[in-house]
């Protein structure tokens, strides 16, 4: 019973931030209370990622899974949707040591999260991500991440109506820049963009490394799109207008990507690309919270800065920047190719 009222002490101290008084509470209950011990790891990890120390806190969290498998099902309550999940060893995971926008090899870890703690976590995900950052730069990347990343899913969602007119808004805002009709979205998703540009009247063409998304955009809705990795895509055509919305965080090489769009761009044409921006008001405000640091299909974690570098490097100008609508803590920019 004291153990119990020594943890919650020490949860209570770390709630008001006396992190060195609840330190010290776990760490003389995970010697002395082996039951309590991979629950006091856990937040030991946390208190280190606090304080600046995620390499230990990386250790911490592999160290509470290991110690107890099934600690998401008492660490996170009933009804959390990660409440089965069962920790069964690490899985080998590609590793990125040096910052994908530069090569700088002169990085260090910044944060680290355990990605159960997401709502949509997938197991075939190791449960600990660790993101390291490139200082002249500005930009965060993952660590370690699967060689496949994405899990195929069968049921995608329904188009959202009210998502019309945000992508009507877009549009327009897009055509002050270039005034051509060939639209080429890569990464269809629910299709949204593609109808809502397909009614204004662009010629649009779409990619997603999805089939099922792919499918029901042509069987549905009569799109014109194709299952394709977008570094991977060949065209002899080029586009007027390239949307990439919520794609470039996915993407293991950003710098290849970009310098694809710019190819496939018109000498006119306009880029627009939406993504997480880790020093946006939003994700400054909620700090340690921030559900995009728990995202595990998020390879890549960009500034305003980073990505107007990266943009740079690869042939375009900024033009139009943004705070997302649609995802809070999102940046929105356009961006025109430059000869």
């Amino acid at each position: 019973m004291m153990a119990i009222e020594d943890f919650q002490r020490a949860d209570a101290l770390m709630d008001q931030g006396a992190y060195v008084e609840a330190m010290e509470i776990y760490s003389n209950l995970a010697q002395g209370q082996k039951q309590f011990a991979p629950f006091c790891l856990y937040r030991l990890a946390a208190i280190m990622n606090i304080v600046g120390d995620p390499l230990k806190a990386y250790d911490l969290y592999y160290k509470a899974f290991s110690a107890k498998p099934d600690l998401a099902k008492y660490a996170y309550g009933d009804t959390h949707p990660s409440r089965n999940y069962i920790f069964r060893g690490k899985k080998d995971e590609q590793e990125l040591a040096a910052c994908p926008l530069c090569g700088n090899p002169d990085v260090h870890p910044k944060w680290c999260y355990p990605l159960p703690e997401a709502s949509n976590y997938n197991a075939f995900f190791n449960p600990i991500r660790l993101w390291m950052y490139c200082e002249p730069c500005h930009h965060m990347f993952a660590r370690h991440f699967p060689e496949r990343l994405f899990i195929y899913n069968d049921n995608p969602r329904k188009p959202d109506p009210e998502r019309f007119a945000y992508y009507s808004e877009i549009l327009s805002r897009i055509n002050k820049y270039s005034k051509g009709l060939s639209l080429f979205e890569v990464g269809i998703g629910a299709c949204e963009c593609l109808l809502v540009a397909r009614e204004i009247g662009y010629e649009v063409f779409g990619i997603d490394v999805i089939d099922r998304h792919v499918q029901i955009a042509h069987e549905h809705y009569k799109l014109n799109v194709q299952t394709a990795d977008f570094v991977e895509f060949e065209s002899d055509k080029k586009f007027d207008v390239i949307i990439m919305g919520d794609v470039i965080e996915h993407v293991s090489d950003p710098t290849l990507a970009l310098k694809k769009a710019h190819d496939l761009l018109c000498d006119d044409g306009a880029l627009w690309v939406s993504t997480p921006n880790f020093d946006s008001a939003c994700s400054i405000v909620t700090g340690h919270d921030d559900p995009m640091k728990r995202q595990q299909y998020h390879l890549n974690y960009f500034s305003r800065k980073s990505f107007y570098t990266l943009l740079g490097k690869c042939g375009f100008k900024p033009v139009e920047y943004n705070l997302s609508s649609h995802y809070v803590g999102s940046m929105e920019v356009i961006a025109v190719k430059r000869a």
